[in-house]
C-alpha cells in the first residue's frame, strides 16, 4: 500500500514527558514534552519484527536513507507511536496532560491531537479522522490511516511489511544558522530593502496616534476562526512597531505557548501576532497561516514591518512549508522568538546562507 505525501518545514524532539518544551533550529536540546515509549519494546506487524527506535535519533536508516518507524496494531488497527514520528521528522511537540492533548509543530504548533478521540486540529482548523488517536502507557499513539490528513504537506511515506517508511528529502539541508551553503552566495538568494520604505531609517515611532495600549492585553490574541481574523492593510508607524517588539528582547521561547499576558513567552507566531496587535492588525495564531495574510512581497524589495517566512530545515521534510516566522526590521535583521540559536526574542542577521536558502516568502500587513 503506497500513500504519498509531499514534505515541508527548526528543531529536533525527544518526546519525554515533561511540562517545558521542546527544542528548536538544528542541535538544540529538546526540554518539551509528550507521552514516551518503553525504550525497549519490540513491536511489528505480518512476518516483520522491528525494534522500538526510542534511542535513534532520527529513526532508523534503510539503504536508500529511508527512515524506519515500526507500525504496532492496537485493537486491529495500525498505529505507529507519536515520540518515533515526531523524533524521526525533527517536529517540535508538547504534552498537555490536563486535556490529554498531543502538540506537535516546528516553531509553533500546526498539529493538536486529542488522546481517545478522532479530533485534531490542523493549521488552525478542526478537522476529523477515520481512528481515534489513543495513549498506551506513556506513550502517545497515532492511527497510520490520519498520517496523510495530518502531514501531507510535510513528509513522504509508504506504508510496507509493516513499517512506515519515510523518504528524505532530495538534498540534505542546512541545519544550523551558521551553517556554510554554496547555494546562500548566489544573486538569485540575496535579500534587498526597497529604497522607497517610508520608514527607512532609525525613527523614533512617537507618533501618538499609532502607539499601542497596554491595557485590555488578552483582547490582542486573535480567535483562531479564519471569519473573525480578517487582517487589514493599514497605515501604521513600523518604527514604532519595531520598537514596541524590541521591549521583548529576551523574552523565553516556548513551543505552542498561550497567550503572552498568562505565560510570559511566546512562539514564533505568537511573538508577530502579539506585537502586530497592539497596533490592531489581527493576526492567526500559526505561521502558516499568517503566510497567507496581506501582500506578496519579493525578497529584495523589503520594508521594515514585513514578515519573513522561512521554512524549517530537516531530513525526511520538504522545503516548500511555512515553519518559522520573524519581522523584518531593516539593514538586513529580523526580529523574531525562536528557540536558536539563542533562546526566546532576538535579532539575527539574515543576510547569511540559512535565512537566504530556507527563506520561502515575505508578506506585507500594514504600511
Amino acid at each position: 500500500m503506497w500513500k504519498r505525501l509531499k514534505v515541508a518545514a527548526i528543531g529536533s524532539i525527544v518526546v519525554m514527558m515533561a511540562t517545558t518544551t521542546a527544542c528548536g533550529r538544528g542541535n538544540v536540546s529538546p526540554n518539551n514534552a509528550a507521552p514516551t515509549q518503553n525504550p525497549t519494546a519490540q513491536s511489528g506487524t505480518g512476518n516483520m519484527q522491528s525494534q522500538s527506535l526510542s534511542q535513534a535519533g532520527q529513526g532508523t536508516k534503510l539503504g536508500n536513507d529511508d527512515a524506519v518507524v515500526p507500525i504496532k496494531v492496537i485493537n486491529n488497527v495500525n498505529y505507529v507511536a507519536a515520540r518515533e514520528l515526531i523524533q524521526t521528522l525533527k517536529f517540535q511537540s508538547n504534552w498537555e496532560a490536563g486535556n490529554q492533548k498531543l502538540l506537535i509543530g516546528d516553531n509553533d504548533a500546526n498539529f493538536e491531537v486529542t488522546m481517545n478521540s478522532t479530533k485534531a486540529m490542523k493549521d488552525g482548523a478542526e478537522i476529523r479522522v477515520s481512528q481515534p488517536f489513543i495513549k498506551e502507557g506513556d506513550s502517545a499513539y497515532l492511527p497510520v490511516s490520519a498520517l496523510a490528513d495530518l502531514f501531507q504537506e510535510d513528509m513522504s511515506y509508504e506504508v510496507q511489511n509493516g513499517q512506515l517508511l519515510i523518504h528524505a528529502a532530495p538534498a540534505a539541508p542546512i541545519e544550523r544558522e551558521d551553517d556554510t551553503d554554496p547555494r546562500g552566495n548566489t544573486a538569485e538568494l540575496k535579500f534587498g530593502d526597497d529604497p522607497t520604505d517610508p520608514f527607512k531609517g532609525e525613527g523614533t515611532g512617537a507618533n501618538p496616534a499609532s502607539m499601542p495600549q497596554d491595557e485590555g492585553d488578552l483582547e490582542v490574541w486573535a480567535s483562531t476562526s479564519h471569519e473573525e481574523v480578517i487582517p487589514v492593510l493599514k497605515n501604521i508607524d513600523m518604527n514604532a512597531v519595531i520598537n514596541k517588539g524590541k521591549q521583548y528582547l529576551g523574552v523565553k521561547y516556548l513551543f505552542g505557548t498561550g497567550p503572552y499576558p498568562q505565560t510570559g513567552k511566546f512562539d514564533c507566531s505568537t511573538f508577530t501576532q502579539y506585537v502586530f496587535g497592539k497596533y490592531g492588525v489581527k493576526l492567526p495564531r500559526l505561521a502558516r497561516q499568517q503566510g497567507l495574510q496581506g501582500q506578496l512581497v519579493s525578497r529584495n524589495s523589503l520594508r521594515k514591518g514585513d514578515l519573513m517566512f522561512f521554512y524549517v530545515p530537516g531530513r525526511f521534510k520538504t522545503n516548500k512549508t511555512i515553519g518559522h516566522v520573524g519581522i523584518y526590521i531593516g539593514n538586513m535583521q529580523m526580529l523574531h522568538s525562536s528557540p536558536a540559536p539563542k533562546d526566546g526574542v532576538q535579532i539575527s542577521n539574515i543576510d547569511k546562507p540559512y535565512w537566504k536558502s530556507t527563506f520561502l516568502r515575505a508578506r506585507r500587513i500594514a504600511y
